[in-house]
């Protein structure tokens, strides 16, 4: 089997396991040594990612290029196999959001292991916060999700759904004053007690949730718009603080001679660590949309599509699909690679437990599509006419990610389609996917009437010289009503329909006799009033002279021409003949 086979035959096994991915393009596949690459968990797989999709969870990883694929040559790998080489060549986008990613989230957050009451233990892009007592306080936010951060341009935005959850660790040391154990006075410190009071989830109006300790998973319900989702954890430390005081004291040899009095008292301090994450909310409001039939092809169904929202896919029945500008790609979120260890004396650094995932959206191309399901015999399901919407420019990647984009993009809030094979009633409810995982809604279609069938007819009403005026006539070919809308082409002349379904057209004189005519109605997707296209053509009529012209251009002629005739006869009669030759005499 050759390479290419092999591969293609590995990749197909991959794609069957769950969701479609395809490599970037004119990379070769090759094995990479992942344990040499912080980017990956070195734990693998676990809390139920598949594991053949959970190498590609991390984008941001040392692709190893230009490597031989040799391997493939005699045998094809296992799904596990290839999907490791594979990720360790390339990066691998995904048709859709996919799930793996926060079930990865929510177990690794358990592998956090807090330190003692004088270590914190933080990830290294973590914001700290010291007290007096209380320091290297934190609270962190692993990840949101679901959620996608879709790249456009030069920005990059966190879509969430309304409801969804927050995943946050906490720590914080404590930091003891030191003994004091000279003099007369002498103070002994302790840590009484120290905690994490409360993990608060809010936004800059309402609280959303709260727990408590060093993980924490918070939920939010019902949001809207855009948001500051801000975690804030309390931590509250209490010192046991005790003082003795000798009442004899002879300082010149250092000694209590009398009795010590004890007092104890208990500082404390409260520390309030916090962290954000700004996030607009992605909703799929139900703008539906319309459909149309045809009066000329009956078989053949349109309709306008608003789904609301970014999306990632519409579901027109069970057969067909349109998808959207967007393929996603995971990878690791910045700062936490590292995990760091800080005492009051040292500070040390190891590969993160936690390692949350992030997933993103990014243009791959720069219309919406319809996969093509075409054979021989059949047209695909759905022809796209035409998808419309804002312009905008395509995202500049990390160096890291190597996934193609486009230079620009529509970002289509409307598309309209056309099926020459699906039944109308396939278009009542179409599904309309998100781009976040898990944001998919049925919205409704309603009829917006049939596309009437039109006649175009063109009549030459004068022609000279100069050129040719003709009318241009449209109606309802069902009712004969006159069309007063859309225009009608002949040549490079447009021209619109009055009240009477006429236009006239003054066309210059033209090598042919023949004129042909187009009506261009409005696209139906765009009209309120629907009607299809028409062609007609006419012939110029020779322009041969009136009868009574003709006659007088007879009696002219006779007249020059006859007293001419009767002089030579006259003259060849003269003559007899003999010079003209009209006259034989013998």
């Amino acid at each position: 089997m050759t390479a290419s086979r092999a591969i293609a035959a590995a990749l197909m096994l991959l794609v069957a396991s769950g969701g479609a991915v395809f490599p970037a393009a004119g990379v070769a596949v090759a094995e990479s040594n992942s344990s040499s690459n912080t980017a990956i968990p070195a734990d693998g797989p676990d809390y139920g990612v598949n594991e053949t999709r959970f190498p590609l969870l991390w984008s941001e990883d040392l692709d190893q290029q230009n490597r031989s694929s040799d391997e493939f040559e005699d045998t094809i790998p296992s799904e596990l196999e290839f999907s490791a080489r594979l990720a360790g060549s390339t990066d691998v986008p995904f048709e859709k959001p996919i799930e793996d990613v926060e079930r990865w989230n929510s177990g690794d957050l358990q592998d956090f292991d807090p330190g003692s009451e004088k270590t914190s233990i933080h990830p290294e892009g973590a914001h700290l916060e010291d007290g007096l007592y209380i320091r290297d306080a934190h609270a962190s936010i692993a990840a949101v999700q679901p959620s996608t951060v879709l790249h456009s341009g030069n920005t990059s935005t966190q879509y969430i759904t309304p409801d969804g959850e927050v995943l946050t660790i906490a720590d914080y040391r404590v930091r003891v004053p030191d003994d004091d154990t000279s003099g007369s006075v002498r103070h002994y410190w302790s840590i009484a007690e120290s905690t994490i009071d409360t993990i608060v989830l809010q936004t800059d109006s309402w609280v959303l949730d709260a727990d408590r300790g060093h993980r924490s998973t918070l939920e939010y319900r019902r949001l809207s718009g855009e948001q500051n989702l801000t975690v804030k954890a309390t931590i509250t430390a209490r010192l046991r603080h005790e003082t003795r005081t000798c009442t004899d004291y002879n300082s010149s040899i250092g000694s209590c001679e009398g009795s010590w009095e004890t007092e104890v008292d208990y500082p404390t301090e409260q520390v309030t660590a916090a962290d954000s994450r700004h996030a607009v909310v992605t909703q799929i409001n139900d703008r539906g949309g319309k459909r149309v039939t045809f009066e000329n092809e009956t078989t053949h169904t349109g309709a306008v599509i608003h789904p609301g929202t970014r999306w990632s896919a519409i579901d027109v029945g069970s057969d067909a699909r349109l998808r959207g500008n967007w393929w996603f790609y995971s990878a690791g979120v910045d700062g936490w690679q590292t995990m760091v260890s800080r005492t009051e004396i040292e500070t040390t650094r190891t590969n993160s437990s936690v390692r949350p995932a992030q997933l993103h959206a990014i243009p791959t191309q720069k219309q919406p599509d319809m996969p093509s399901k075409a054979t021989e015999d059949a047209e695909p399901p759905l022809v796209i006419e035409e998808a419309w919407g804002s312009e905008h420019a395509g995202p500049s990647l990390p160096s890291e990610i190597a996934i193609p984009t486009v230079d620009n993009y529509t970002n289509a809030t409307s598309i309209a389609v056309r099926s020459e094979t699906l039944p109308a009633a396939t278009f009542d409810d179409v599904t309309v996917h998100g781009i976040v995982r898990g944001q998919s809604e049925s919205i409704s279609v309603t009829d917006n009437g049939t596309v009437r069938d039109t006649t175009l007819e063109l009549a030459v009403l004068e022609t000279n010289s100069s050129g040719t005026l003709v009318q241009a006539t449209v109606t309802e070919t069902t009712t004969g009503d006159p069309v007063t809308s859309g225009q009608v082409e002949i040549g490079n002349q447009s021209a619109a329909l009055n009240a009477s379904g006429m236009a006239v057209f003054e066309l210059e004189k033209q090598p042919s006799s023949l004129i042909t005519g187009q009506y261009v109605p409005a696209d139906w997707w765009h009209a309120d009033q629907l009607y299809s296209a028409a062609e007609d053509r006419t012939t110029v009529p020779p322009n041969y002279p009136e009868f009574q012209k003709l006659v007088q251009l007879f009696l002219v002629t006779l007249l020059w021409f006859f007293p001419v005739a009767l002089a030579v006869y006259g003259f060849d009669y003269l003559t007899g003949g003999a010079v003209l030759g009209l006259r034989d005499y013998q």
